[in-house]
């Protein structure tokens, strides 16, 4: 099968006691007939003294979820509504990662078109292997992503970090 690169999108940022970055990066694998992936949005988060849990000297909120639309798929160019595919996700571990944040995603919606879509309506964990979020067939458009962030707290550094995230489509025989 051949891989083709996509554009990243800026995903997720996370900023102030921590600054959070994530870049979709869109992967097809395809037969002879390529089915097409895109997606658009991003997140953007500001951790500062306003997510401490009780005030001065308390730990900060653990987890930070974005919108249940921070980022809107499409999935097209399948032969026709029997054209099964799956849409995996994997982070690619980048260096300053800290290794305390857990990283979900998760489908909330199905979207719309004439193809059908199953599964994902529950948050998996991104790891640095391909997991499958969701399946489907034939075209789909105006998928709807979330992302949700667990494992910050007052023990993490102020920083910048960055983590790549990617989805593949998988054209299914």
């Amino acid at each position: 099968m051949a891989e083709k690169l996509g554009h990243p999108q800026p995903s997720f940022t996370l900023m102030g006691r921590a600054f959070f970055f994530l870049v979709p990066v869109l992967l097809f694998l395809t037969r002879a007939e390529a089915i097409d992936l895109s997606a658009t949005g991003g997140w953007s988060e500001t951790i500062n003294e306003f997510d401490l849990v009780s005030g001065a000297g308390s730990d900060l909120v653990d987890t930070y979820e974005s919108a249940t639309d921070a980022t809107s798929m499409t999935i097209s160019n399948c032969t026709g509504d029997t054209d099964n595919w799956r849409l995996l996700v994997r982070r690619i571990n980048d260096p300053g990662w800290h290794g305390d944040f857990t990283l979900y995603v998760m489908r909330t919606s199905g979207g719309e078109g004439t193809g059908s879509i199953s599964g994902g309506l529950s948050y998996i964990e991104i790891t640095t292997t391909d997991t499958e979020l969701f399946s489907g067939a034939g075209n789909r458009s105006n998928i709807s992503i979330q992302y949700k962030l667990t494992g910050m707290s007052i023990n993490v550094l102020p920083a910048t970090y960055t983590e790549t995230m990617t989805f593949t489509v998988d054209d299914l025989p």
